[in-house]
């Protein structure tokens, strides 16, 4: 059999993180050929999956034209298919704005789609909420023409999506963190700044529903209620996509900027927690990341989250800076606690598909798919 891995229509953050992953483990499938289209900014990734037997790399990132809107074709894509006798395609995630005249399972990711209970939406304006509605009904016909099967990572979001799109078979299979965590010859150590505090990671993009501002007002009151307290926020975004942080409050704030893969356990390594504040996730790898690296967890009190971290995270009302900012000063202030969400941490991992077990699932869906899709 020969799958095309379709990752050319991926932005970054999480998706980037589940290519690398899976890409990684398809040595693991001698049986099987694989053709992987991938950005060429995933020039490390196809160096590294280059020199497996069975992998062929292409460097394409889709462009949305009227072809890609209108007829759901694109040329590079369709040329591929036919010339390598593609058997099936997998589409790491979805709207691939690209529809493949074989098998397609693709990967859903965007809860947007399916939560529209999250406090996300309660922070827009009326005007933001019509387009939102807008976007929800353009994106559901985009995923629905895409393909007719799915797979999500949370079990909550793959019953939503079968009464979204009415497709024919959702699957899930759980994230995880990516295999660089346990290979240390592959992790490539960034230096932070010293400092004497609790220092607090959130490994994000600057994306809306992460709620990254939040912070800003976490800082202010810690610094006004309990001024001998030290503290920082570790960010993998720009200072510029921020809001303007007050003068008073910019000690409390450190940017890298994006960083890569290798760089990220390095960065646990220095953090004393994470923090999480996202607001809509289908599934956010930091979490298993976190619990991989010993670091206890402080995130919002929704559903997904709780469905994902279980009892070994500090959970806030999610709108509120203040309950954030107690529950930090609390963690902070407690040690038994930070050591019993570690131990709760690590047993909760172990609910998790490992990323073997994630790629052996997803390749047992492809070829499900591809059975069902010739009967």
């Amino acid at each position: 059999m020969k799958i095309l891995v379709n990752a050319s229509n991926i932005g970054l953050g999480g998706a980037t993180q589940v290519t690398h992953s899976f890409c990684s483990s398809l040595d693991l499938f001698p049986e099987i050929e694989f053709v992987v289209v991938i950005p060429e900014r995933l020039d490390d990734l196809a160096a590294e999956i280059s020199s497996f037997s069975n992998v062929m790399v292409y460097s394409y990132h889709i462009i949305n034209n009227w072809k890609t809107y209108l007829l759901a074709r694109d040329k590079f894509l369709d040329d591929l298919v036919e010339r390598e006798h593609i058997d099936m395609v997998f589409s790491v995630f979805a709207p691939t704005w690209w529809t493949p005249r074989v098998p397609h399972l693709c990967g859903f990711a965007l809860a947007h789609l399916v939560m529209p209970e999250s406090p996300f939406f309660k922070k827009m304006s009326l005007s933001q909420k019509i387009k939102q509605y807008l976007r929800v009904q353009q994106m559901t016909y985009f995923f629905g023409r895409s393909s007719s099967y799915f797979y999500t990572e949370n079990k909550l979001i793959s019953d939503r999506l079968k009464d979204l799109l009415h497709c024919k078979k959702v699957y899930t299979i759980t994230n995880y963190y990516n295999q660089v965590y346990d290979q240390p010859e592959k992790q490539v150590f960034k230096q932070l700044p010293s400092f004497d505090g609790l220092t607090m990671l959130t490994l994000s993009s600057f994306n809306p529903h992460k709620n990254l501002p939040i912070t800003i007002g976490i800082a202010k009151y810690l610094q006004e209620k309990y001024p001998s307290f030290n503290f920082r926020f570790v960010f993998t975004v720009k200072e510029k996509q921020f809001p303007n942080i007050p003068n008073e409050l910019k000690d409390h704030f450190l940017f890298l900027g994006p960083v890569t893969i290798n760089e990220c356990p390095s960065l646990y390594e220095q953090c004393d927690l994470e923090f999480q504040p996202t607001l809509l996730e289908c599934f956010t790898a930091t979490y298993p990341e976190a619990m991989r690296m010993k670091k206890p967890i402080i995130t919002t009190d929704l559903e997904f989250a709780r469905g994902l971290c279980g009892d070994c995270a500090i959970y806030y009302d999610a709108l509120s800076a203040e309950d954030a900012a107690e529950k930090i000063y609390l963690l902070a202030s407690n040690v038994d606690k930070q050591n019993e969400l570690i131990s709760k941490g690590l047993l909760q991992l172990k609910k998790f598909d490992s990323y073997k077990d994630r790629s052996h699932k997803t390749i047992e869906a492809c070829l499900d798919v591809y059975k069902q899709y010739n009967r």
